[in-house]
This record gives structure tokens, sequence and C-alpha cells, in this order.
């Protein structure tokens, strides 16, 4: 099967076909059927991205951002964002939001930021959701503190089962961030938040469990 995979992946390069492209560069790169590879992954990845796939324009931002797969580079993940982002897709708008909000290989820009986050966010990607709650939580790129607003972004999140969301929710109730102390509220958000795979949520009701009164 192996050796098939490397016969097909020759045919599709030269077939030009940038949503096979993208398949095979997924398979190198998660080692399905074949072995993990993902220096000719994020090749294949290129070849998609430079034909138009968003899909692949999206992970080359990812590689580059958290250099899985290639060396880090900012600039690089910047401008795959930028191109995925200027096309609506809502998980590159997040994704630029945070370098625009950062400085990551763009200059800082938060009123971009907080504009893609949004669009993000109305699209219903929850990553973007959570990030907007905590910029009004922490009065960041030009929001207003607002514990109102923030609460509700992360409850939109939350009913999505967003784990980073219920975590979010928890330690507020939980530790009364902002909100009045609700620990029995707090601590069911949290149990679902560790049930999705949150791991802080379990140091979080750790921290309940020693009495502590904040999370960190």
């Amino acid at each position: 099967m192996a050796q098939e995979v490397r016969e097909d992946e020759i045919l599709v390069t030269e077939s030009h076909d940038p949503g096979k492209l993208y398949v095979y560069a997924g398979m190198y790169f998660q080692g399905i059927t074949v072995p993990v590879d993902k220096e000719k992954a994020v090749r294949l990845y290129r070849m998609s991205a430079e034909k138009g796939n968003i899909d692949a324009q999206v992970r080359l931002g990812i590689i580059y951002m958290t250099g899985d797969g290639a060396e880090k580079d900012y600039s690089e993940s910047f401008k795959w964002f930028k191109l995925a982002s200027d096309r609506g897709n809502p998980d590159a708008e997040y994704f630029a939001s945070l370098m625009y909000s950062r400085g990551w290989g763009t200059e800082k820009n938060p009123s971009e930021a907080v504009r893609l986050c949004y669009l993000a966010a109305d699209s219903g990607c929850t990553g973007a959701m959570v990030e907007i709650a905590k910029w009004y939580r922490d009065g960041e790129n030009l929001l207003a503190k607002s514990t109102d607003l923030c609460l509700a972004w992360l409850r939109r999140a939350a009913d999505r089962e967003y784990p980073d969301a219920l975590y979010e929710l928890g330690c507020m109730y939980s530790f009364g961030e902002g909100v009045e102390k609700d620990v029995k509220t707090g601590r069911i958000l949290l149990e679902y938040a560790k049930r999705f795979g949150d791991e802080d949520a379990g140091e979080a009701l750790e921290a309940l469990e020693r009495g502590m009164s904040e999370r960190r």
C-alpha cells in the first residue's frame, strides 16, 4: 500500500490537483499508510497552497507558527494565514487575528485583530469566541473591560462544548473572578472541561480540593 501511495503521489503531483496534493500531504504528515515524512508533507502542502487550496494555506500557517514540520517562522506563517483569511476562512481569520494582536510576523494592529476575530467568531470559530472573551476580561486590543461581554462570549463557546471556554467559565465561578462565587457551578464546568480534554481544568479542580482561593 505504501508503494502505491508513493506512485500515486507522483501522478497527482504531475496532474496539479491541489485537493489530492493536500490529502497526500496529510498522509505524510501523520504517517497514514506511509512513514511519517514531514519535510515531504510540507512540500506537498506548499504545492497545494500555491495552487489555491485554502486548507493547505491554513495548514502551512499552523506549521510555521508552531514549528511542527518546519522551522518556526512567524512571517511565513502570517503570509499564509493572511491569504486564507482574505478569502474568508474562519480558522485563518482567527489565527491572523492572534498574530495581529501579538505582533507575530506583522506589525501589531489591535483594530484588525478585533475585526478578524469577530468575523471568525461569527462564523462559529470557538477559539475566536474565547479570545474575544479574554480581551473583554482583560481590557485588551482597544476593548473596554466588560465582565458581561466576557461571560456572553464564553457561554457561546461553552454551549458548543469547547474545553477552553468551559475551563474559563469554571474558574470564574469557582474562584469568583468577576462574578459571584459559585463553587458548585464552577466545579461542574471544570469537570466537563476536563472530560473534553482540557489539562488545566484538572489543576483547577485540584486547587479547589486544596481550598485555594485562585486558580494559580
